[in-house]
């Protein structure tokens, strides 16, 4: 099927015609039920995922399993056409535990769920605060984190501390830190997470800084490194990795990852 570029066009051609012709090849004509099931991670490669899946490819044979890889993680679609809808739906619901028993922590949301909804519907049911402090993502985990309907109800504000300057100025990050460790590193995510958490009175603070590129990087410190952390009162915990894609990319999946340590703290999952 082609259809114009142009969104607005696109959108409406599809509704109005588009759809009918896939329903109609799909076999919505003749007796029997389509379901799809979607099912989202964050955390493992697409390889790893299809790895972690692959028994349950030749196990189910009436079963259609399908990888999306993306910036938000993997999302797993799990499609189904049986002829009564009853045996279509025993199906996909025993194929979903197996997916889920194999993807464990990984899983974060299913269907149309994104991770900042997630977090709306646990940080309310905990009623915990949190604050944040960004660098290389440049204020998005605080967009994401606001994006949600009532989020005055757990999110305190956000400080968007770009340069060293800002970082000693706004949050006390001491000059002898940032000298020694550099702005990029463990130590200042950690600082950064802590300062904000008792500046703002919040139970939780997050953090993250790192070097989204092109330029910025060294040998030491290559274009990707991103660190992150979470405070509370009792402890600060900080993850690392080094991000693929380029500047935009970068900022979306550091956005990502901070996001998910928040929901593994807050599910009581291990923060690795």
């Amino acid at each position: 099927m082609c259809l114009p570029g142009v969104p607005s066009e696109m959108k409406r051609m599809f509704l109005e015609e588009g759809m009918a012709c896939l329903e109609h090849l799909a076999g919505r004509s003749i007796p029997g039920s389509l379901i799809r099931r979607r099912l989202r991670t964050f955390g493992l490669t697409e390889s790893e995922v299809d790895g972690s899946l692959r028994d349950l490819y030749e196990a189910e044979p009436n079963v259609v399993l399908g990888l999306q890889a993306g910036e938000a993680g993997v999302d797993v679609s799990i499609t189904i056409k049986a002829r009564h809808a009853e045996s279509a739906q025993s199906t996909i619901k025993r194929v979903e535990r197996s997916v889920r028993e194999r993807l464990g922590h990984s899983l974060y949301a299913a269907g149309s769920q994104t991770m900042e909804g997630v977090l709306a519907m646990q940080l309310k049911a905990r009623r915990l605060t949190v604050a944040v402090a960004e660098s290389c993502t440049g204020g998005l985990v605080c967009q994401r984190l606001t994006s949600i309907p009532g989020s005055s109800g757990y999110f305190s504000r956000g400080y968007v501390v770009y340069s060293n300057k800002s970082k000693t100025e706004m949050l006390k990050i001491s000059d002898a830190l940032l000298k020694k460790k550099g702005a990029v590193s463990r130590e200042v995510a950690a600082a950064m997470a802590e300062a904000v958490r008792e500046r703002s009175k919040t139970d939780l603070g997050l953090a993250v800084t790192g070097i989204a590129g092109p330029s910025g990087a060294t040998k030491e410190k290559p274009v990707g490194l991103v660190f992150w952390a979470i405070a509370d009162k009792k402890q600060t915990l900080g993850l690392s990795t080094i991000f693929s894609g380029d500047r935009e990319a970068i900022r979306r999946r550091a956005s990502q990852a901070v996001l998910d340590m928040l929901r593994r703290y807050l599910s009581g999952i291990p923060v690795k």
